[in-house]
């Protein structure tokens, strides 16, 4: 029922002697089988006057934090902070004296309805009065951080308590879901105003035909003072911005404003239905529709997701999901308060990353850096031992070819010289018997060779070194 008729004026201030609003209209009653009129009267407090169009957002924020909550108490713990946040206002001094004077607004407020408030157990229209809030306390303190409401222990917090007949209506059910993410995008008071109403009559059919006078004045909240042509310029300021977020069906004015008869308008709504891209729009449309589908995987609405797509560049947008899911992996209480509010703002505002934030692209980059190094290292030890291999194949080829070139005569000599200049302890280890004393007489003999090569060539630092398991020395 808060959709049906105006809860505050469209402008964002008032008269301060004007103190009461009116809005009437007439629809068809089934139940009775005629038409009825309802009625609805709202006055304010002769201290805070009454709600603006500011004030109607905050208490779509109230609503929308009572629903987070399930709308399980009347009671509904709070901070200005959450609220800002819930209503993406700037976080600043501004913005927390606007909360102060809607709750001081809204606590003031008596709303009258005549006919026109629906009671879903008895199935009619009935006449009820009473205050939007009942009470509402703040506790500054604590407006700084918003702790979780599962945190078993939290500081002192602000509250408000909805009045028992409103509240008993969210809880029955009388309360028309909104694209929170749509209301907050639209600029003109006029436009949120109109999608709240439109939105709610388009649950039961996509198009729909007023009275011109009547939607202005008593939906929308038009001042009486204007007249046709009036109306007319004034809607259209918000039908143009509900046309461009591709919510309502574009159509030329003369389409959307008809002449019934002398003095006598009626206006035309048609809600945009989804369509399929044209084979030109392909490429684009799965980019945008993939980072669309990102954004809604995290929790943004459809509409807010697919303007931020329209009006952002894709890689801004790539950037701040990255980032998001990284502090979402560290449990940000940044981003753990409103996560898809968090990730919009980040995106529009193009929010700076934490210094120790690191990038998929630059840890890839680390990465294969690593890998490379490593890569490096093993083709360079490859290349060493390929090098040690090869000179080693030397050696035993240069020993080979120093004894087969021996007469028999002459290398039986050679060999007893080499045993004779052996050194003791391989003495020793060649009077035993067995792989032993055949592996130190093939060290001996390589050792000699080598010798007498290396005297020939001018080297004496070429050897063969061989463990002998029973001394533990080297030989060489």
């Amino acid at each position: 029922m808060l959709a049906e008729f105006p809860l505050c004026a469209l402008a964002h201030r008032l008269r301060p002697d004007q103190k009461t609003l009116q809005f009437e209209d007439r629809i068809w009653d089934e139940r009775r089988g005629q038409t009825i009129a309802r009625k609805l009267t709202i006055t304010g407090s002769d201290a805070f006057g009454l709600p603006t169009a500011l004030d109607d957002e905050v208490l779509l924020g109230l609503i929308q934090i009572s629903k987070l909550r399930g709308f399980a108490d009347r009671k509904v713990p709070f901070t200005r902070y959450q609220l800002i946040e819930t209503l993406g206002w700037r976080n600043e001094t501004k913005s927390y004296r606007r909360v102060e004077e809607s709750l001081n607004r809204w606590t003031g407020v008596t709303l009258y309805f005549q006919n026109a408030w629906w009671n879903k157990t008895r199935r009619c229209w009935v006449d009820e009065k009473f205050h939007v809030l009942d009470n509402v306390w703040l506790c500054h303190r604590s407006d700084s951080i918003w702790e979780s409401p599962d945190e078993v222990t939290q500081p002192p917090r602000s509250a408000f308590v909805w009045n028992d007949v409103i509240f008993r209506s969210f809880q029955a059910g009388n309360l028309k879901g909104i694209d929170f993410d749509l209301f907050k995008e639209l600029k003109n008071a006029t436009a949120k105003r109109m999608y709240r109403f439109l939105d709610k009559r388009f649950f039961h059919r996509n198009r729909w035909e007023f009275n011109l006078k009547e939607f202005a004045w008593e939906h929308t909240g038009l001042a009486r003072s204007y007249d046709s042509a009036g109306l007319k310029r004034k809607l259209l300021s918000g039908i143009r911005e509900l046309e461009r977020a591709g919510y309502l069906e574009p159509m030329p004015e003369n389409e959307r404003f008809q002449r019934v008869c002398s003095g006598e308008w009626s206006v035309v709504f048609e809600k945009t239905s989804s369509t399929p891209p044209t084979l030109a729009e392909d490429t684009v449309s799965s980019e945008t529709d993939s980072l669309a589908n990102s954004l809604i995987e995290r929790g943004v609405t459809p509409s807010t997701a697919r303007a931020i797509v329209r009006n952002h560049p894709a890689d801004q947008i790539k950037g701040q999901i990255e980032v998001f899911d990284w502090l979402m992996a560290r449990k940000d209480r940044k981003v753990s308060r409103n996560p898809p509010g968090f990730l919009a703002s980040a995106i529009r505002s193009q929010y700076l990353p934490p210094t120790d934030f690191i990038s998929r692209q630059e840890q890839a980059r680390r990465k294969e850096n690593i890998a490379q190094a490593k890569r490096q290292s093993q083709i360079q030890i490859e290349k060493r031992a390929l090098r040690e291999q090869d000179a080693e194949t030397k050696r035993l080829e240069a020993i080979s070819a120093f004894w087969s070139a021996m007469p028999p005569q002459e290398r039986e000599r050679r060999e007893q010289e080499a045993m004779a200049q052996a050194p003791a302890f391989q003495k020793r280890l060649l009077e035993t018997k067995g792989v032993l004393a055949i592996t130190t007489k093939h060290a001996v003999l390589s050792n000699y060779a080598l010798k007498h090569l290396n005297v020939e060539n001018g080297d004496s630092n070429n050897r063969i070194a061989i463990n002998c398991p029973s001394s533990n020395h080297t030989v060489k």
